[in-house]
């Protein structure tokens, strides 16, 4: 007689893990698209700045260094960070933090402000890659399937890149560089707002994932239920 308890069982851990993996690969495509939009909204935003305040290319080029300098030299303590404060918040901490860095660049009114504003938006940028990522990869092990998830999650980068220096671009042939850029930070925080439901809390347990195996192979025995069958 075949207790059906385990394919049960596991058949509610596994659709839990799909869910998860769902939400995972949604979150950290989320994540992608707004930090590489954000990201590559620098390149629109240069020339603007260097007629506003009237500086030469070696400045412009100290303003786009200040964020991906920040961005790459903190990608591993972000990594780092994440093993003890959790992954979830430092991703969505750094979103926030990217968000108000174009916040606070919407509002200098000089180099001094804009290069710090750029500097913060780079640290907060550089916890995206590292761990959004780790993310896609980590919820796909068991379950396979994570090559073309991570597949999904490098286009929704490239949407991002594709989709937010238009929309800028677009808002300063009508509004002013300040509220453009500004209305680009809250959509940073926006996102990291909605991004904070989305990520898992945890990722599967290696117990759940053998429940889910578990009531897979279960599953072809019951047919053998109720006895006498």
């Amino acid at each position: 007689m075949n207790d059906p308890k385990p394919a049960v069982l596991g058949a509610e851990a596994a659709s839990e893990d799909m869910r998860s993996r769902r939400r995972a690969l949604l979150a950290a495509s989320g994540a992608h698209a707004v930090h590489d939009g954000l990201t590559d909204l620098a390149y629109v935003l240069l020339p603007i700045w260097q007629a506003q305040f009237g500086i030469g290319y070696a400045m412009v080029g100290l303003l786009r260094g200040a964020y991906s300098g920040a961005m790459a030299g903190f990608q591993l303590l972000a990594s780092r960070l994440a093993r003890r404060w959790g992954r979830k918040r430092m991703l969505v901490g750094g979103t926030a933090l990217a968000g108000m860095a174009y916040l606070l660049a919407g509002q200098a009114d000089g180099l001094a402000v804009l290069l710090l504003a750029l500097a913060l938006g780079g640290l907060g940028a550089s916890v995206q890659h590292p761990l959004a990522s780790s993310l896609v990869a980590d919820s796909h092990e068991a379950g396979g399937g994570s090559r073309q998830a991570l597949a999904q999650y490098n286009f929704a980068g490239d949407i991002g890149k594709t989709l937010i220096p238009a929309l800028t671009g677009l808002l300063l042939t009508m509004a002013s560089w300040r509220f453009s850029v500004s209305l680009m930070g809250l959509l940073g925080l926006a996102a990291a707002g909605v991004l904070w439901r989305p990520i898992p809390d945890r990722l599967p347990s290696a117990a759940a994932k053998s429940a889910a195996r578990a009531g897979a192979r279960g599953a072809a025995c019951a047919p053998c239920w109720p006895p006498g069958r």
